[in-house]
């Protein structure tokens, strides 16, 4: 069956296929809107009701997945495939070029692949093309960049319970707890090459048949195998020995740096029967796997204090629902948070400069305070704060004004519209806002997203600085694909005495979870319970709102 994220990205690039081919012009430009909203359902829409998909998607959209769900095909998007050379695919992947973009290369340049691309831009040629000029073309030659160095990659948060399934997997195939996770994955950096797994299990074992069910092309040479699961995830196995098996561990996962600072103290390399044993060896508080990265671990001195972990968040902070581009209603949100067992909500919908996600304008934002006002009053033991993600203007001001903005409890300013910006431009624009007395949290401090784009450039330091005179709490947004601000400036936050607080920027139920993979991202750069704003209870929330709110 075709999964939800599957169909989502067929759509997307049945709607470039759609341009490419000049063909259904209307067709294309309602399926990327698809194509968004399938990420955000909880439910399979290949299981819903013809009903229901009346009801979720306009007509042209339902019957193409009651197509696919009757014949197991797509058509039109099949015969647009044929029609399409293969380098124009990987092509798609360059960010700014769609589908018109793409069909002046192809039809009138001749360039049908990533290299003919960046020949032709490298070269200046790219520039006479309709609809390119110079700034295009530099633009075209940096996201080419961007695609090469991140086309082997893969975000952490899709590999990492593959990655304890295989060793779970292995650890019960040979009856041994010597296999583990090891190297990037192990750290649980936000970008991944692979999955890598030291074990103390021979080579010549891994040829069972148990493993055939996860593992494809698995080959061995001088103690190491190489394989790849079924979905195109590379593994990597190191082979040793039980005695060797916890001092290779630790080597195998530290960044290099790390591992050469912590065995620059031992006098010894003989075995270890556990990290703590080496840690202790060197004199050293234990530091735990995702903190081996030689930045914020130095930090801790003579023991590590207690990092935060997801049971300590005890809410959810900066969340979508209907009232913009969420896909679940305010009760049942609210609903899908306490049934997690959840304090509290801030609920975060877009102001009205965000009109391509349904931002509200003003008299809708009356209506949605007023809405849950009224939700507030018939919960027990559960407490929504009234919440916006407002967005901050090219000015550096707010997109409401001051009235309106008194009215609720948590302001998280963000940025989302032009983003090319230069250091001292967007480190400008974001320290306005900060200063805007109803700010209360920044969201995603640079816009990034990984592997696609890189964000604007800020000096954080400013910026960090800037949050501390005002007393505005920094957003660690724990979408995956996120993960922004970046976990190496939590030392300084916490230097500067800035909170931190971890938010899914949910816009659907099964987003809250996106908490797992912010405080993966939190813990790397040591950031503690009680440096983690959503860490306090609601009452701690209340309190520190009415202490600081400026």
């Amino acid at each position: 069956m075709v999964s939800n994220s599957e169909l989502s990205r067929l759509f997307s690039i049945f709607a470039e296929l759609l341009l490419l081919h000049d063909k259904n012009v209307r067709l294309a430009g309602l399926l990327p809107g698809a194509a968004y909203r399938l990420k955000r359902m909880n439910a399979e829409v290949m299981e819903v009701a013809v009903k229901e998909l009346a009801a979720q998607f306009r007509p042209q959209v339902a019957g193409i997945i009651r197509e696919l769900k009757n014949t197991g095909t797509i058509s039109a998007l099949d015969e647009l495939i044929t029609l399409t050379p293969p380098g124009l695919f990987e092509m798609v992947s360059i960010r700014g070029l769609g589908g018109k973009k793409l069909s002046s290369l192809w039809k009138v340049a001749k360039i049908d692949t990533i290299e003919g691309l960046h020949d032709a831009a490298r070269s200046g040629k790219l520039r006479n093309v309709p609809g390119f000029g110079a700034k295009t073309e530099q633009n075209i030659l940096k996201a080419i960049e961007t695609y090469n160095v991140s086309r082997d990659r893969f975000h952490y948060a899709t590999v990492a319970d593959s990655a304890d399934a295989l060793v779970k997997q292995m650890q019960k195939v040979f009856s041994t707890k010597l296999v583990s996770l090891c190297g990037e994955v192990r750290r649980q950096t936000l970008t991944v090459e692979g999955i890598e797994i030291i074990a103390a299990v021979p080579a010549l074992k891994f040829r069972s048949a148990a493993l055939r069910k996860s593992l494809v092309a698995l080959t061995s040479a001088k103690g190491i195998s190489h394989a790849h699961t079924f979905d195109e995830i590379p593994v990597t196995i190191y082979h040793t020995t039980q005695k060797k098996f916890t001092g290779e561990l630790f080597i195998r996962t530290g960044s290099a740096a790390h591992v050469e600072k912590v065995m620059a103290k031992i006098k010894s390399d003989g075995a270890f029967a556990s990290e703590e044993a080496i840690y202790k060896k060197a004199s050293l508080p234990f530091i735990v796997p995702e903190m081996r990265e030689d930045l914020a671990e130095w930090n801790f001195k003579s023991k590590t204090p207690r990092l935060v972990t997801h049971d300590d968040i005890k809410g959810v902070v900066h969340n979508h629902t209907t009232w913009s581009d969420g896909v679940d209603s305010l009760p049942d949100f609210v609903n899908g948070c306490k049934t997690r067992g959840y304090e509290y909500v801030v609920i975060a919908d877009h102001s009205r400069n965000a009109h391509y996600a349904g931002g509200l304008k003003e008299e809708r934002a009356l209506q949605q305070l007023k809405a849950i006002n009224d939700l507030n009053k018939k919960l027990k033991g559960f407490r929504i704060f009234k919440g916006i993600e407002c967005d901050i203007l090219v000015s550096g001001e707010l997109d409401y004004g001051r009235d309106l903005l008194k009215q609720y409890e948590v302001v998280i300013v963000s940025v989302h519209q032009l983003l090319k910006m230069d250091e001292s431009k967007a480190t400008k624009r974001l320290i306005q806002a900060i200063e805007n007395p109803f700010t209360t949290i920044l969201g995603h401090m640079t816009g990034r997203k990984l592997l696609l784009r890189p964000g604007y450039p800020v000096n954080a330091k400013k910026v960090i600085d800037a949050c501390a005179a005002n007393n505005v709490i920094i957003e660690i947004n724990a979408n995956p694909y996120r993960l922004d601000m970046d976990w190496t400036h939590i030392p300084y936050a916490i230097k500067k005495g800035v909170m931190i607080s971890i938010d899914p920027d949910a816009h659907s139920i099964a987003e809250i979870d996106n908490i797992r993979w912010g405080v993966s991202a939190a813990r790397k750069g040591g950031l503690t319970t009680d440096m983690t704003w959503n860490a306090m209870p609601a009452s701690g929330v209340v309190k520190w709102l009415k202490e600081n709110r400026k």
